[in-house]
């Protein structure tokens, strides 16, 4: 024996804009009507009633205020599957599409080192007052040790264990009391190569 649809009152429907349907079948209870959300066997009515809600959920969402609308949204990512969260983020990404992206906080930290590797010093000074993160790691000590040695500039003394950025002051110390060129280019048309960020 088959089950039967489940059925929804009346007075469940008030205050909605529920609309009766008027049945012509003779046989049709007049206190009770199936509930919209009854999968049905036949299913070119399933999906007719399908459309009919989500109209109705739009409906409401268009006269949602934004604080509203978000927790619908919050609601239904949580309820989501991986593929369906999966097709959210593509749609947003298209929709949104992300022209640009701060490589530094998508490639890993030696990667984004390389890349700052090929900076010139002055370079590097300016990217240091992008953020707090590009100003860490402008002045790691890998990007400016070298460029000291090369130079004969070598650090008087050993950087503490937990010392920060000592050999590029040390190269900004020796730029300013040298009175040599720096890449063939005299110091003085490349104006002071300082680091406004400390």
């Amino acid at each position: 024996m088959g089950s039967s649809p489940h059925s929804v009152k009346r007075w469940q429907l008030s205050g909605t804009d529920y609309e009766q349907v008027r049945s012509t079948r003779s046989d049709t209870r007049s206190d009770t009507r199936l509930s919209c959300w009854t999968p049905l066997n036949n299913q070119s009515s399933n999906l007719q009633l399908f459309e009919e809600r989500m109209t109705l959920v739009l409906h409401w969402f268009d006269l949602w205020t934004d604080r509203q609308r978000k927790h619908l949204l919050h609601s239904l990512l949580t309820r989501g599957t991986k593929s369906q969260l999966k097709y959210c983020r593509d749609l947003l990404m298209e929709t949104l599409p992300v022209t640009q992206v701060d490589f530094t906080a998508v490639l890993p930290r030696f990667l984004s080192l390389y890349v700052m590797s090929f900076l010139s010093p002055r370079d590097l000074c300016s990217a240091a007052q992008v953020s707090w993160h590009w100003r860490m790691l402008s002045e790691q000590d890998c990007l400016w040790a070298s460029r000291c040695i090369t130079r004969g500039w070598f650090l008087p003394y050993t950087p503490a264990e937990k010392e920060y950025g000592a050999w590029k002051n040390h190269y900004v110390s020796c730029v300013s009391t040298s009175t040599g060129s720096l890449h063939g280019r005299q110091p003085s048309s490349m104006g002071p190569l300082t680091n406004k960020a400390h």
